[in-house]
């Protein structure tokens, strides 16, 4: 079971699925914060977006204003999707974050902060695991 559904619940309108989305990007943020800073959070976040967020029209048509913190405007744009895309682009976001940190600071590394960020998002199983 993922992050996001765990967190949010399966029927989750799409301000659930932002606000839990928001609440385990909050949680990755506070762990990476402490290795490569907010300015890092805030780089990784901005191109995680680009990359995931960029293949919907509604994304890139999107008016990015000043969203409170560097994923307050994917949070502003999941809350006026309709709950299965919103619920479809989160994970593709957050999978995408960790996507990305996988290749800047290795698998091991990433699974250990992942796993302390979301340690309801992994079993025991030391398994290839679904970030969002």
């Amino acid at each position: 079971m993922s992050v996001l559904t765990r967190r949010a619940g399966s029927d989750a309108d799409a301000a659930g699925v932002a606000a839990a989305a928001g609440d385990a990007y909050d949680d990755l943020a506070v762990v990476l914060i402490t290795l490569i800073g907010a300015v890092g959070v805030e780089a990784l976040t901005a191109r995680a977006s680009h990359l995931a967020l960029g293949e919907y029209p509604s994304w890139s048509q999107a008016e990015k204003g000043n969203a409170a913190g560097p994923f307050g405007q994917v949070s502003s744009w999941l809350e006026r999707q309709d709950s299965a895309l919103a619920s479809e682009a989160a994970a593709a976001m957050l999978s995408t974050l960790g996507g990305l940190l996988m290749t800047f600071i290795g698998e091991p590394l990433t699974m250990r902060l992942l796993r302390k960020a979301w340690p309801d998002g992994f079993s025991d199983v030391r398994s290839e695991e679904t970030f969002a």
